[in-house]
């Protein structure tokens, strides 16, 4: 019997301060979005956790280690947009976000009638370039020097899937 890598469940309270823990780590930070470099408001943070359209907590071995979902929903043309933040950086590289993305786009297609959901993701994090990749992902452009990190300007690389793409 193969032992899962992760397990996605409903978020808790007490997730939101480990996950702020998560985002005050510069090596996991400097891939996220530009809002979180500088936190001055915890509280955003936990709106954003706890009252989003779509998101689940990531754990492994019953311990909380991220967050993935679905945001910025557009219900009319049926989009939303994918994420995931593993925070526990000695998992990284495991296969957990090989398999988070599969989850969530499939839930995304099957259960919230997605027609197509995006992502995106700044250039030099090729660990998340490969995961889009596995999942079906397919390029649509980039963001050219969008966002600063590490004293240079980089490139967000946009992606995107429908539900007959999507990779097993």
């Amino acid at each position: 019997m193969r032992k899962e890598l992760f397990q996605l469940r409903n978020l808790i309270q007490s997730d939101v301060k480990e996950y702020i823990n998560f985002l005050l780590d510069p090596d996991v930070n400097v891939w996220l979005e530009d809002e979180v470099q500088n936190i001055k408001d915890f509280s955003n943070i936990e709106n954003y956790l706890m009252y989003g359209w779509y998101r689940q907590a990531i754990e492994h071995e019953k311990k909380f280690i991220g967050v993935s979902g679905l945001d910025l929903v557009n219900k009319k043309n049926k989009v939303a947009r994918f994420f995931i933040v593993i925070g526990k950086k000695d998992l990284w590289g495991k296969g957990i976000g090989s398999g988070v993305i599969k989850s969530i786009v499939n839930y995304g297609f099957k259960e919230l009638q997605l027609r197509k959901i995006n992502s995106d993701f700044l250039t030099p994090n090729e660990a998340v370039k490969i995961i889009h990749e596995k999942a079906g992902f397919q390029h649509e452009g980039f963001l050219r020097k969008d966002s600063y990190r590490n004293n240079i300007w980089i490139d967000r690389e946009i992606v995107s899937i429908f539900a007959d793409e999507l990779n097993p």
